[in-house]
């Protein structure tokens, strides 16, 4: 078709009371595709866009699609339900969900209703004196927090001033809040959003519009662009797929990884380029489409063969995985081949305790990690019996100097530690660590010693000052337990015997600094079990900016 011949769209541009365009989305006229993600903002977000509009800020204008056809939306808009379309035109909004959501969901919230929903509180108030927003109304003591859901309707407004009247005795400070909160409510009620009215065009054309305005205005993350491009009415939601996939995956101590990294898996099961920068017009191609429900469950069986293999080797987080790449190239290896022989297996873990210790991921090309991706397909199609893209004979960087969870290298640290089996200090019990790491991230490496206690730099930001704790600390629990226990308490925290000596006698530079030298001498010799070259220097000066893992589609 020519673009002579593409029907052309009936732009209407107008300006809509706030007030009014929420009406129209609690009566079901303007509603949220499935092909849009859910609600991702956080508490501050909605804070911030309530201060815009009563400052009477732009808060940019919203992007509707209005159409008979009915399409799949979403039954609910941030916490409230919404009705079902009405006869006649609907508009399915396609940029703005977020805001509108947060308007919606914080002005029309019913007193009764659950307010806490998709991790927000959407029970918001506006603390009258400072005028600035807040999520919880104190005590009843605090008259002057006015709920933002009493603004539109005018008896729950006339009753939450009534309030004020009857519980502030100061009569000066009553009627300041009253003017505030009179001129609270018409800010929000004369608040107009400019509504950009699209019609007379198909799905595919507002999909396509929806692409565009990524990429010439705000931006969208690359996973919900995908998900919007190949959506299809009563087809496979690629969305929902990835959400499902994450939830599974959090079972096994994977819930933190990105969807991105995901949607790379789905690329290699396509045999496209995991690195294309135009995967998201790839993924729209209707002869990729129509592989993308196949290729997206091949990918994931993958993916849970190479979890599996992983929490084998002691990787039970995904915060523990030093390279997100890893777990792509490990889960096209099971894709090809579920079952490995033993002689397989053992190449395949040299292979990721060297790229982990190395580094070698942080510090390759895309060309060089596609050909390692080739080269690990090959071995499990059984045409390779060697890696040769990656050097296993490389030696492994040395200690890092500091302790960043981001950091590949001391990911990689943090599995030596993990492999002593760390134990509370209280019970005696193992510690969960991929549990802890999942709801306290790297709070679940608590200090040794404070950082607000005088000590050497390096040696308060060395790793060798962080353990694994069900708790912030653990020289208090510590310091409670007899000789025996202790010993035994801090083998498994990788602390010398020498240690009980120094905790008793309060030389806490001293703790750490033995503990240092004992966690790189039990290292060195967890690499050499794992045949992996030691490093030339054993600890080093600085951790490599290349050794950052936060760059490869994680969250």
């Amino acid at each position: 078709m020519s673009a002579g011949d593409r029907p052309r769209a009936n732009v209407v541009p107008e300006v809509v009371f706030l007030g009014d365009l929420i009406g129209q989305m609690a009566a079901g006229k303007v509603r949220v595709p499935r092909f849009q993600r859910g609600f991702v903002w956080k508490q501050q977000d909605l804070h911030l866009l309530l201060d815009s509009v009563l400052l009477g800020f732009p808060i940019g204008s919203v992007l509707v699609w209005e159409t008979d056809a009915k399409i799949e939306s979403a039954s609910r808009i941030g916490p409230l339900e919404v009705g079902p379309p009405p006869k006649g035109p609907v508009g399915y909004v396609l940029d703005g969900q977020q805001r509108l959501s947060t308007l919606f969901g914080t002005l029309r919230l019913p007193e009764q209703a659950e307010s806490t929903v998709e991790q927000v509180d959407w029970r918001i108030y506006c603390d009258l004196e400072a005028q600035e927003f807040r999520r919880l109304p104190g005590d009843d003591g605090e008259p002057r927090l006015f709920p933002m859901n009493s603004l539109l309707d005018t008896s729950a407004f006339f009753s939450a001033c009534r309030g004020i009247e009857s519980r502030v005795a100061d009569n000066a400070r009553a009627r300041r809040w009253l003017d505030r909160a009179d001129g609270l409510a018409n800010a929000f009620r004369t608040y107009k959003i400019p509504v950009i009215r699209i019609r007379d065009v198909d799905l595919g054309t507002a999909v396509e519009v929806f692409a565009r305005l990524n990429r010439t205005g705000r931006k969208m993350a690359d996973d919900e662009m995908v998900s919007a491009l190949t959506y299809r009415e009563g087809e496979f939601h690629l969305a929902d797929k990835l959400d499902e996939v994450k939830s599974e995956l959090a079972r096994s101590g994977f819930g933190g990884l990105d969807r991105v990294l995901l949607l790379r898996s789905v690329l290699a099961a396509l045999d496209r380029d995991i690195y294309a920068k135009d995967w998201t017009d790839l993924l729209v191609k209707p002869d990729v489409r129509s592989e993308l429900p196949d290729a997206f469950e091949t990918a994931v069986d993958g993916l849970k063969a190479a979890v599996e293999f992983l929490r084998g080797l002691g990787v039970v987080s995904d915060r523990l995985l030093p390279y997100g790449l890893q777990l792509v190239l490990l889960g096209e290896f099971f894709r090809f081949c579920p079952q490995p022989a033993c002689e397989v297996v053992e190449l395949l873990e040299r292979w990721f305790w060297v790229t982990s210790f190395t580094g070698w991921f942080g510090g390759v090309s895309t060309s060089q990690a596609t050909r390692a991706l080739r080269e690990i397909q090959e071995l499990a199609k059984g045409k390779s019996d060697a890696f040769t893209v990656v050097d296993l004979d490389a030696a492994a960087q040395p200690f890092p100097e500091r302790f960043d969870g981001r950091s590949a290298r001391v990911r990689a640290f943090l599995l030596y530690l993990a492999s002593l089996g760390p134990c509370s200090p209280r019970t005696g019990e193992n510690l969960d660590v991929g549990r802890l790491l999942a709801n306290r991230g790297t709070g679940a490496l608590g200090y040794l010693v404070p950082r607000r206690e005088d000590m050497h730099p390096e040696l308060r930001s060395s790793p060798a000052n962080r353990a694994f704790a069900d708790e912030q600390g653990m020289l208090g629990d510590l310091a409670t337990l007899d000789d025996d226990k202790l010993r035994r308490v801090l083998a498994r925290h990788g602390f010398p015997v020498e240690s009980v000596l120094r905790l008793r006698e309060g030389d806490r530079e001293g703790l750490v600094s033995g503990r240092l030298e004992s966690l790189v001498e039990g290292e060195r010799a967890f690499l050499k079990a794992r045949n992996v070259t030691l490093p030339a220097t054993r600890t080093a000066t600085a951790i490599a900016d290349s050794d950052a893992s936060d760059d490869d589609g994680r969250e």
